[in-house]
């Protein structure tokens, strides 16, 4: 493989806050905030309703205030909230809500971004999924309306010896899934009616039927036994959630159109009333109000906090960035290789268990994926299962085994160079540290044949110290759409550019099968799992399909073999080898059901996951780190790992403003801080400003209950950026995305 054999679309995804970065700027440009300054801002109808969509509790504590009508203690923590949101609205890219969203751009030859005003962004509301699972559930049991359904197997039954064994669910608590692990006995009727029902029919069909399998059976009983095959789960109806394909309001309005009730009048007046919300912004809160009325009126009240969901579309006069921008971006991945590819690498420890114990048991044969997986009679998969089981409960539980605590690093080539950089940037007391190309001297040239066949780079472009730098994020996953696929169900033009991602892949792919998992884990997850149908096949798991049965893959047809100390998946209808692939950005590691889980960490076997500037437990060892550069690139920002004893504020109670403010200017001497920082956990960035009271307050408020935190530079140090409105300027996150040209030119060729 040659040195570089990806080549980038010419198109790319812009996300920034919908509001620019001034005005939490100018809000912190004094020593303190006024409450006439936080009014002005938190008074605009823009961010009120981006509020109460995040927060509808908040939002009426926040007319309260400034109706003059709540008490000085809640008043103080208002203003915290308030400022968090001012600033995740403000300066973080992240789409959520109205606070960010994404718009298209294109390579050209210069740059200029230019972002639209407000009214002009374009927005995609629809009901939460919480709300449409909780629906769903409640019309299934509706007996006139089962008349109309149609029903399907549940997608996880498997047959082992004389049983079927499957997954069933309940929602006890109301928002978390539990399931539980069942099993009924074989039966000549049961056998045929599970033929039967295979492609999808109605229960008066399956009742005659069985009617007329056994005529020694009465219709009245037929149907009761139908009946008692869906209240058990065994039986799905078509108003059940589905994670791929359309949206799933739209699936049950269809539904629902489709038989003579009282719901389907509601819900086309519904529909009409979530299209109106879209057609301007912003919007006043009473519309969601009277839209709500209208919701709970058929049978299901909620929280307004789980009904509503809002994408964003930041829309841009022009959006062009200049192409000669790719040799920088090059230049990083090119860099993080060498760094990625001379640490230690290996497949998931959970793969890697599961295949030593697949080999130990059954060597090379091929084993039906659900027996594999069952944690009873087979192997299993993960940890955490989140499986109830039946009538097995001690038999099953297990024990966690003692650890030892990891607190060492692991030394290799590259935590070795870093490690000497870090120190040697130390004693300097320098404030970058500069990679350069005769750091890594192994040959690295021709290592690129272990990254996906498509990737998204995440980058920030920033102007700090007059110059123009790329903020490397890196990127991760088995796909470059990952990161597109939840907002895809209402944006054709997003739509078009991910499905132009999954056409590369599966032309790269051609011998074998890309196969879409289908499943929901809980009911607000399908928030951010859900999206359209990108690839022709479909692996339905707990999850309804809207594709024709013979592109349908279940969980059953699936056998598992080990090749060359390598997980194979093989359909046995169709014969062929099946990559799957979940094309959204959802943590399928926490708390998965096996089968979901396995199929997700397969997507990534023999490959490195991502690419990224990770120290690891080296991260840890030092209080502070400075940025880390190569060429145009920073490959990390300047950080501070920090506990509560070096931060003064804490080290006094019920300090006033002032020596708040006066502690906190000692810290930054010692500690040589800039006046802004960024608070950071996981993905969740917080900008402070480290000269103004309430920001500090607010610092300390997020600190919380928090032994150490992470603190890092904020780059967007220059007034002027790239990325602006009417002068004032955006924070940024450009999402490129890369394909194996050279793969995709050798399978051309091939023809």
């Amino acid at each position: 493989m040659s040195k570089f054999p990806y080549k980038v679309l010419d198109q790319y995804v812009l996300r920034t806050p919908s509001k620019p970065l001034n005005v939490l700027t100018t809000l912190f440009q004094d020593k303190d905030i006024s409450e006439k300054q936080l009014k002005d801002v938190a008074g605009d109808p823009f961010f009120q309703e981006a509020l109460f969509l995040a927060s509808p509790l908040l939002y009426d504590t926040l007319l309260k205030w400034l109706e003059g009508n709540l008490n000085k203690d809640k008043e103080e923590k208002l203003k915290i909230s308030l400022l968090k949101y001012i600033s995740r609205m403000s300066s973080r890219c992240t789409p959520f809500g109205l606070f960010a969203g994404y718009s298209l751009g294109q390579l050209e030859d210069h740059h200029e971004i230019e972002i639209n005003e407000e009214h002009q962004y374009l927005r995609y509301t629809r009901l939460d999924m919480q709300y449409l699972l909780t629906f769903s559930q409640y019309i299934s049991t509706d007996k006139k309306l089962r008349n109309h359904f149609t029903y399907h197997l549940n997608t996880s039954i498997y047959k082992t010896g004389n049983q079927y064994r499957y997954i069933e669910y309940t929602y006890p608590g109301g928002l978390q899934r539990v399931h539980h692990i069942e099993a009924v006995d074989s039966s000549p009727h049961l056998e045929y009616i599970f033929s039967k029902a295979s492609g999808g029919t109605t229960i008066n069909a399956l009742a005659g039927e069985l009617v007329q399998y056994d005529p020694e059976i009465n219709p009245k009983e037929a149907r009761r036994f139908i009946t008692e095959l869906i209240d058990n789960q065994l039986l799905i109806s078509n108003i059940s959630g589905s994670s791929v394909g359309e949206d799933y309001f739209t699936s049950i309005t269809r539904v629902l159109s489709s038989a003579q009730n009282s719901y389907s009048e509601n819900f086309t007046e519904i529909s009409n009333g979530l299209s109106q919300l879209d057609t301007k912004i912003p919007n006043s809160i009473s519309t969601y109000y009277t839209l709500k009325n209208k919701i709970d009126g058929l049978g299901v009240k909620t929280d307004p906090k789980y009904l509503f969901q809002a994408d964003l579309s930041v829309t841009a006069q022009k959006n062009i960035l200049d192409k000669r921008i790719i040799n920088d971006l090059q230049d990083g991945l090119d860099m993080l290789n060498k760094i990625s590819f001379i640490s230690e690498k290996k497949d998931s420890p959970l793969l890697e268990n599961f295949i030593t114990k697949f080999k130990k048991r059954h060597e090379e044969r091929e084993i039906p994926l659900p027996i594999a997986l069952d944690n009873e009679l087979g192997i299993g998969f993960g940890i955490h299962t989140q499986i109830i089981p039946g009538n097995h409960f001690l038999e099953n539980l297990h024990l966690p085994l003692q650890r030892k605590r990891k607190d060492e690093i692991k030394w290799n080539a590259a935590s070795t160079l870093l490690q000497n950089k870090i120190t040697e940037a130390l004693r300097k007391n320098l404030k970058v540290i500069t990679l350069n190309s005769a750091d890594i001297v192994e040959n690295t040239d021709e290592m690129w044949n272990d990254i996906h066949d498509t990737f998204s780079l995440m980058v920030e472009i920033v102007h700090t110290d007059q110059q123009q730098k790329i903020f490397f994020h890196g990127f991760s996953g088995a796909s470059g759409a990952n990161l597109f696929g939840r907002f895809c169900s209402s944006d054709s033009l997003l739509k078009s550019h991910t499905q132009h991602i999954i056409d590369i892949e599966k032309k790269i792919r051609k011998n074998s099968v890309i196969a879409e998992i289908s499943h929901i884990p809980e009911s607000r997850i399908g928030n951010v799992i859900c999206r359209p149908s990108f690839a022709d096949y479909e692996i339905p798991y707990l999850s309804r399909s809207e594709k024709d049965a013979e592109f349908q893959i279940s969980p059953a047809d699936l056998m598992v073999s080990i090749r060359n100390n390598k997980v194979v998946l093989r359909s046995k209808k169709l014969n062929k080898y099946i990559i799957p692939r979940l094309t959204t950005a959802h943590n399928f590691s926490s708390n998965s059901l096996p089968v979901y889980h396995f199929l997700c960490e397969l997507q990534n076997q023999g490959s490195r996951y991502g690419l990224g500037l990770n120290l690891g437990l080296m991260e840890k060892k030092h209080k502070y780190i400075p940025r880390i550069e190569y060429k145009q690139c920073i490959l990390k920002a300047a950080t501070w790992n920090l506990s509560k004893e070096d931060l003064l504020i804490f080290s006094k109670k019920n300090a006033s403003d002032e020596e708040l403010f006066d502690l906190m200017q000692e810290t930054r001497k010692e500690w040589n801080l800039p006046q802004y920082i960024v608070f950071a956990e996981h993905d969740n960035d917080l900008l402070i400003n480290l000269d103004n009271i309430s920001s500090i307050k607010m610092l300390a408020d997020t600190i919380g209950n928090r032994d150490s935190f992470t603190l890092k530079e904020f780059l967007y140090t220059d007034e002027e950026q790239l990325v602006k409105r009417n002068g004032n300027s955006f924070t940024n996150q450009f999402v490129f995305t890369f394909y194996n040209n050279q793969k995709l030119s050798a399978i051309k060729n091939a023809k």
